[in-house]
């Protein structure tokens, strides 16, 4: 498999627990443009890096449920409330060199 450059219109699907969410791979351009924006006196915020990361790439989801098992709209607001294993494993794919599953736009 070749490796496939990163467009911010592409659109592919991470399925976890029944959900789908749909991403956008993350650019080293954008990637260093939020990264310089979580330095502090030469210090990096990792997880406020990391959640920009995530909030930047994540652009819909379904099956995402509330607490009383009605169907919750994506937001970029939401993405903080998401469970940290799935953040992990989501982070995972954001930067893959050739996502594995079907790509939906582009």
């Amino acid at each position: 498999m070749a490796v496939r450059l990163v467009s911010e219109t592409e659109r592919n699907v991470f399925e976890y627990e029944g959900s789908k969410f749909y991403y956008r791979r993350i650019s080293a351009t954008q990637n260093a443009v939020i990264h310089k924006k979580h330095v502090k006196r030469g210090l990096l915020d990792s997880n406020a890096f990391g959640i920009e990361v995530v909030q930047w790439c994540l652009i819909d989801w379904e099956g995402v449920e509330g607490e009383g098992g009605a169907a919750i709209p994506f937001t970029k607001e939401l993405v903080l409330s998401l469970p940290d294993d799935l953040v992990l494993e989501l982070s995972v794919a954001l930067r893959e060199s050739s996502p594995v599953e079907t790509q939906l736009g582009n």
